[in-house]
Protein backbone atom coordinates (compact mmCIF):
# COMPACT_ATOMS: atom_id res chain seq x y z
CA UNK A 1 0.00 0.00 0.00
CA UNK A 2 1.47 3.31 -1.10
CA UNK A 3 1.89 5.93 1.61
CA UNK A 4 0.54 9.44 1.20
CA UNK A 5 3.19 11.96 0.17
CA UNK A 6 2.01 14.29 2.91
CA UNK A 7 1.62 11.64 5.61
CA UNK A 8 2.16 12.56 9.25
CA UNK A 9 5.45 10.65 9.26
CA UNK A 10 6.79 12.35 6.14
CA UNK A 11 5.70 15.83 7.29
CA UNK A 12 7.20 15.30 10.73
CA UNK A 13 10.44 13.98 9.22
CA UNK A 14 10.69 16.98 6.89
CA UNK A 15 10.22 19.39 9.79
CA UNK A 16 12.79 17.54 11.89
CA UNK A 17 15.39 17.54 9.12
CA UNK A 18 15.04 21.29 8.67
CA UNK A 19 17.17 21.73 11.78
CA UNK A 20 20.49 19.92 12.18
CA UNK A 21 20.46 20.86 15.86
CA UNK A 22 17.30 18.96 16.76
CA UNK A 23 16.91 16.41 13.94
CA UNK A 24 18.28 13.38 15.78
CA UNK A 25 16.22 13.80 18.94
CA UNK A 26 13.08 14.65 16.95
CA UNK A 27 13.45 11.56 14.76
CA UNK A 28 13.65 9.37 17.88
CA UNK A 29 10.38 10.89 19.09
CA UNK A 30 8.69 10.63 15.68
CA UNK A 31 9.67 6.99 15.24
CA UNK A 32 8.39 6.05 18.67
CA UNK A 33 5.22 8.12 18.36
CA UNK A 34 4.19 6.32 15.17
CA UNK A 35 5.62 2.86 15.92
CA UNK A 36 2.37 1.48 17.35
CA UNK A 37 0.06 3.85 15.45
CA UNK A 38 -0.06 2.83 11.76
CA UNK A 39 -3.15 4.93 11.00
CA UNK A 40 -1.63 8.07 12.49
CA UNK A 41 1.68 7.42 10.74
CA UNK A 42 0.10 7.62 7.27
CA UNK A 43 -2.64 10.14 7.99
CA UNK A 44 -2.39 13.09 5.54
CA UNK A 45 -1.38 16.32 7.28
CA UNK A 46 -1.14 19.94 6.25
CA UNK A 47 -0.15 23.15 7.98
CA UNK A 48 -3.00 25.01 9.67
CA UNK A 49 -3.92 28.52 8.57
CA UNK A 50 -3.13 30.00 12.01
CA UNK A 51 -1.06 29.09 15.03
CA UNK A 52 -3.90 27.87 17.22
CA UNK A 53 -6.83 27.40 14.84
CA UNK A 54 -7.60 26.63 11.21
CA UNK A 55 -9.97 28.66 9.05
CA UNK A 56 -11.62 26.89 6.13
CA UNK A 57 -14.48 27.17 3.69
CA UNK A 58 -17.28 24.67 4.05
CA UNK A 59 -18.34 24.16 0.42
CA UNK A 60 -22.12 24.40 0.01
CA UNK A 61 -22.52 24.28 -3.77
CA UNK A 62 -20.30 24.24 -6.87
CA UNK A 63 -21.07 25.28 -10.44
CA UNK A 64 -18.16 24.37 -12.70
CA UNK A 65 -17.40 24.52 -16.42
CA UNK A 66 -19.90 23.25 -18.98
CA UNK A 67 -19.89 22.26 -22.65
CA UNK A 68 -21.21 25.09 -24.84
CA UNK A 69 -21.68 25.72 -28.57
CA UNK A 70 -19.12 27.71 -30.58
CA UNK A 71 -19.33 31.42 -29.83
CA UNK A 72 -21.93 30.80 -27.11
CA UNK A 73 -21.53 32.71 -23.82
CA UNK A 74 -19.59 30.87 -21.15
CA UNK A 75 -21.53 30.02 -18.00
CA UNK A 76 -20.49 31.63 -14.75
CA UNK A 77 -18.55 29.38 -12.39
CA UNK A 78 -19.35 29.56 -8.72
CA UNK A 79 -18.27 28.05 -5.41
CA UNK A 80 -20.57 28.81 -2.50
CA UNK A 81 -18.77 28.56 0.83
CA UNK A 82 -19.48 29.15 4.48
CA UNK A 83 -16.32 30.03 6.35
CA UNK A 84 -15.69 28.24 9.61
CA UNK A 85 -12.78 27.53 11.93
CA UNK A 86 -11.70 24.73 14.24
CA UNK A 87 -9.29 24.95 17.14
CA UNK A 88 -6.11 22.93 17.26
CA UNK A 89 -5.71 20.81 20.37
CA UNK A 90 -2.60 20.65 22.56
CA UNK A 91 -1.54 17.02 22.77
CA UNK A 92 1.15 16.26 25.29
CA UNK A 93 2.05 15.33 28.80
CA UNK A 94 4.28 16.06 31.77
CA UNK A 95 6.71 13.79 33.58
CA UNK A 96 8.24 14.20 37.03
CA UNK A 97 11.00 12.05 38.50
CA UNK A 98 12.84 12.05 41.80
CA UNK A 99 16.55 12.76 41.95
CA UNK A 100 17.39 9.60 43.91
CA UNK A 101 15.95 7.22 41.30
CA UNK A 102 17.46 9.27 38.49
CA UNK A 103 20.95 9.22 40.03
CA UNK A 104 20.74 5.51 40.82
CA UNK A 105 19.59 4.41 37.36
CA UNK A 106 20.78 6.84 34.69
CA UNK A 107 22.96 9.43 36.40
CA UNK A 108 21.65 12.59 34.68
CA UNK A 109 18.21 14.12 34.10
CA UNK A 110 18.79 14.06 30.33
CA UNK A 111 19.63 10.34 30.30
CA UNK A 112 16.67 9.47 32.50
CA UNK A 113 14.20 11.42 30.36
CA UNK A 114 15.71 9.99 27.16
CA UNK A 115 15.15 6.45 28.45
CA UNK A 116 11.52 7.06 29.39
CA UNK A 117 10.36 9.13 26.41
CA UNK A 118 10.15 6.25 23.84
CA UNK A 119 7.62 4.23 25.85
CA UNK A 120 5.63 7.36 26.72
CA UNK A 121 5.41 8.41 23.07
CA UNK A 122 4.42 4.95 21.84
CA UNK A 123 1.55 4.88 24.33
CA UNK A 124 0.59 8.46 23.44
CA UNK A 125 0.45 7.74 19.71
CA UNK A 126 -1.71 4.67 20.29
CA UNK A 127 -4.07 6.63 22.53
CA UNK A 128 -4.44 9.44 19.98
CA UNK A 129 -5.18 6.92 17.23
CA UNK A 130 -7.99 5.35 19.27
CA UNK A 131 -9.42 8.79 20.02
CA UNK A 132 -9.41 9.79 16.34
CA UNK A 133 -11.37 6.68 15.38
CA UNK A 134 -13.87 6.68 18.25
CA UNK A 135 -14.33 10.43 18.81
CA UNK A 136 -13.87 11.84 15.29
CA UNK A 137 -14.29 9.35 12.44
CA UNK A 138 -17.39 7.46 13.59
CA UNK A 139 -19.30 10.44 15.08
CA UNK A 140 -18.72 12.49 11.90
CA UNK A 141 -20.19 9.77 9.67
CA UNK A 142 -23.16 9.33 12.01
CA UNK A 143 -23.73 13.10 12.22
CA UNK A 144 -23.67 13.42 8.42
CA UNK A 145 -26.04 10.48 7.97
CA UNK A 146 -23.42 8.61 5.96
CA UNK A 147 -23.37 5.69 8.40
CA UNK A 148 -25.07 2.41 7.54
CA UNK A 149 -26.13 -0.03 10.23
CA UNK A 150 -25.26 -3.61 9.31
CA UNK A 151 -28.31 -4.85 11.24
CA UNK A 152 -31.74 -3.27 11.40
CA UNK A 153 -32.30 -3.35 15.17
CA UNK A 154 -29.04 -3.13 17.17
CA UNK A 155 -29.39 -4.18 20.79
CA UNK A 156 -28.37 -1.61 23.37
CA UNK A 157 -25.40 -2.81 25.38
CA UNK A 158 -24.28 -5.35 22.78
CA UNK A 159 -20.81 -5.11 21.26
CA UNK A 160 -20.43 -4.66 17.50
CA UNK A 161 -17.65 -4.09 14.99
CA UNK A 162 -17.33 -0.90 12.92
CA UNK A 163 -15.67 0.24 9.68
CA UNK A 164 -14.96 3.74 8.36
CA UNK A 165 -14.03 4.87 4.84
CA UNK A 166 -12.47 8.31 4.30
CA UNK A 167 -11.36 9.97 1.09
CA UNK A 168 -8.55 12.26 2.18
CA UNK A 169 -8.58 15.60 0.35
CA UNK A 170 -6.43 18.74 0.93
CA UNK A 171 -8.28 21.56 2.69
CA UNK A 172 -11.30 19.31 3.35
CA UNK A 173 -10.35 15.98 4.86
CA UNK A 174 -6.91 16.15 6.48
CA UNK A 175 -4.91 16.26 9.66
CA UNK A 176 -3.58 19.64 10.77
CA UNK A 177 -0.37 20.77 12.43
CA UNK A 178 0.38 24.23 13.76
CA UNK A 179 3.16 26.54 12.52
CA UNK A 180 4.22 26.71 16.18
CA UNK A 181 6.68 26.03 17.69
CA UNK A 182 8.85 24.90 14.80
CA UNK A 183 8.70 28.02 12.67
CA UNK A 184 11.55 29.91 14.27
CA UNK A 185 13.52 30.48 17.46
CA UNK A 186 15.00 27.89 19.77
CA UNK A 187 12.40 25.28 18.84
CA UNK A 188 12.95 25.53 15.08
CA UNK A 189 12.58 22.11 13.49
CA UNK A 190 10.59 20.60 16.36
CA UNK A 191 7.19 19.09 15.73
CA UNK A 192 7.35 17.84 19.31
CA UNK A 193 8.22 20.64 21.73
CA UNK A 194 10.12 19.28 24.76
CA UNK A 195 10.75 21.68 27.64
CA UNK A 196 12.26 21.34 31.07
CA UNK A 197 10.36 22.76 34.01
CA UNK A 198 12.11 25.26 36.28
CA UNK A 199 14.95 25.72 33.80
CA UNK A 200 16.03 22.08 34.28
CA UNK A 201 16.90 22.85 37.87
CA UNK A 202 16.26 20.59 40.85
CA UNK A 203 13.01 21.60 42.56
CA UNK A 204 10.26 20.38 44.88
CA UNK A 205 7.89 18.01 43.07
CA UNK A 206 4.17 17.63 43.69
CA UNK A 207 4.73 14.49 45.75
CA UNK A 208 6.97 16.39 48.16
CA UNK A 209 10.26 14.93 46.93
CA UNK A 210 13.02 16.81 45.10
CA UNK A 211 13.71 16.08 41.48
CA UNK A 212 13.08 17.24 37.91
CA UNK A 213 10.17 17.68 35.53
CA UNK A 214 9.66 18.09 31.79
CA UNK A 215 6.84 18.38 29.26
CA UNK A 216 6.43 17.24 25.66
CA UNK A 217 3.69 18.92 23.63
CA UNK A 218 2.44 19.44 20.08
CA UNK A 219 -0.58 21.16 18.54
CA UNK A 220 -2.72 18.95 16.35
CA UNK A 221 -6.13 18.96 14.68
CA UNK A 222 -8.34 16.95 12.34
CA UNK A 223 -10.45 18.53 9.60
CA UNK A 224 -13.44 16.51 8.36
CA UNK A 225 -15.27 19.16 6.35
CA UNK A 226 -16.83 17.22 3.47
CA UNK A 227 -19.65 14.89 4.49
CA UNK A 228 -19.62 13.27 1.04
CA UNK A 229 -16.14 11.87 1.67
CA UNK A 230 -16.66 9.88 4.84
CA UNK A 231 -18.88 6.88 5.47
CA UNK A 232 -19.19 4.18 8.09
CA UNK A 233 -20.61 0.71 8.56
CA UNK A 234 -21.63 0.24 12.20
CA UNK A 235 -23.33 -2.41 14.34
CA UNK A 236 -21.55 -5.18 12.43
CA UNK A 237 -22.47 -8.64 13.68
CA UNK A 238 -20.47 -11.29 11.86
CA UNK A 239 -19.24 -10.54 8.35
CA UNK A 240 -20.71 -7.62 6.34
CA UNK A 241 -22.53 -8.42 3.11
CA UNK A 242 -20.95 -7.68 -0.25
CA UNK A 243 -23.50 -4.92 -0.86
CA UNK A 244 -22.68 -3.27 2.47
CA UNK A 245 -18.95 -3.31 1.74
CA UNK A 246 -19.47 -1.86 -1.72
CA UNK A 247 -21.76 0.82 -0.30
CA UNK A 248 -19.12 1.77 2.27
CA UNK A 249 -16.66 2.56 -0.51
CA UNK A 250 -19.03 4.30 -2.91
CA UNK A 251 -20.59 6.43 -0.15
CA UNK A 252 -17.18 7.94 0.55
CA UNK A 253 -16.61 8.67 -3.15
CA UNK A 254 -13.82 6.12 -3.15
CA UNK A 255 -10.70 6.83 -5.19
CA UNK A 256 -6.93 6.49 -4.88
CA UNK A 257 -6.93 8.73 -1.78
CA UNK A 258 -9.50 6.63 0.09
CA UNK A 259 -8.65 4.37 3.01
CA UNK A 260 -10.86 1.95 4.94
CA UNK A 261 -10.24 1.61 8.68
CA UNK A 262 -11.31 -1.28 10.90
CA UNK A 263 -9.98 -3.70 13.51
CA UNK A 264 -7.48 -6.42 12.65
CA UNK A 265 -10.01 -9.14 13.41
CA UNK A 266 -12.66 -7.71 11.09
CA UNK A 267 -10.18 -7.36 8.23
CA UNK A 268 -9.17 -10.99 8.67
CA UNK A 269 -12.77 -12.22 8.71
CA UNK A 270 -13.62 -10.23 5.56
CA UNK A 271 -10.61 -11.65 3.73
CA UNK A 272 -11.45 -15.19 4.83
CA UNK A 273 -15.11 -14.88 3.87
CA UNK A 274 -14.70 -13.29 0.45
CA UNK A 275 -11.26 -13.73 -1.06
CA UNK A 276 -11.71 -17.45 -1.80
CA UNK A 277 -15.36 -17.47 -2.79
CA UNK A 278 -17.30 -16.35 -5.83
CA UNK A 279 -19.29 -13.98 -3.58
CA UNK A 280 -16.20 -11.83 -3.23
CA UNK A 281 -14.96 -12.12 -6.79
CA UNK A 282 -13.91 -8.62 -7.86
CA UNK A 283 -14.92 -7.16 -4.49
CA UNK A 284 -12.27 -8.23 -1.98
CA UNK A 285 -8.66 -8.87 -2.92
CA UNK A 286 -5.70 -10.04 -0.86
CA UNK A 287 -2.16 -9.30 -2.01
CA UNK A 288 0.81 -11.60 -1.70
CA UNK A 289 1.91 -9.72 1.43
CA UNK A 290 -1.50 -9.96 3.08
CA UNK A 291 -2.88 -6.51 2.27
CA UNK A 292 -6.66 -6.53 1.91
CA UNK A 293 -8.63 -4.23 -0.40
CA UNK A 294 -12.32 -3.66 -1.11
CA UNK A 295 -12.98 -2.52 -4.69
CA UNK A 296 -9.29 -1.60 -4.84
CA UNK A 297 -9.45 0.54 -1.67
CA UNK A 298 -6.95 -0.69 0.94
CA UNK A 299 -8.03 -1.59 4.47
CA UNK A 300 -5.78 -0.05 7.12
CA UNK A 301 -5.97 -1.77 10.45
CA UNK A 302 -4.58 -1.10 13.88
CA UNK A 303 -4.66 -2.73 17.30
CA UNK A 304 -5.77 0.69 18.56
CA UNK A 305 -9.17 0.30 16.89
CA UNK A 306 -11.40 -1.51 19.40
CA UNK A 307 -12.58 -4.86 18.09
CA UNK A 308 -16.03 -4.22 19.54
CA UNK A 309 -17.88 -1.09 20.61
CA UNK A 310 -21.38 -0.58 21.91
CA UNK A 311 -24.44 -0.34 19.71
CA UNK A 312 -24.80 2.92 17.78
CA UNK A 313 -28.47 3.84 17.86
CA UNK A 314 -30.90 6.67 17.31
CA UNK A 315 -29.83 7.70 13.84
CA UNK A 316 -31.84 7.52 10.58
CA UNK A 317 -29.61 4.80 9.16
CA UNK A 318 -30.15 3.44 5.71
CA UNK A 319 -31.91 0.07 5.78
CA UNK A 320 -29.24 -2.68 5.88
CA UNK A 321 -29.00 -5.21 3.07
Amino acid sequence: MEEFKNSFYKVATHIANSSVKTAKSQMVMIDNYTQDAPILRNLPFQRSSHNYHHAYGDVLDVQGMQIVDFDAPLPMMHVGSQYKSINLTPFGGAIEFGEDMMLQTYGTPEAYLGAKIPALLRESGARLETSLYINNFIPMAVKNNTALSAIENPVSGNKYETMVAITWTPDEMTGLYSPLPYGAGEHFGQLFKPEWANGKQRHLLRNGAYGYAATVKMLIGILLANKRKISALVNIEGTPTAKQLANLVTSAQGNGNTRIYCSSGLRTSIAAAYARTMDGSGLVSVSGVGEVSILGIPIVTSHNIPSHIGAIEGQPFSKPS
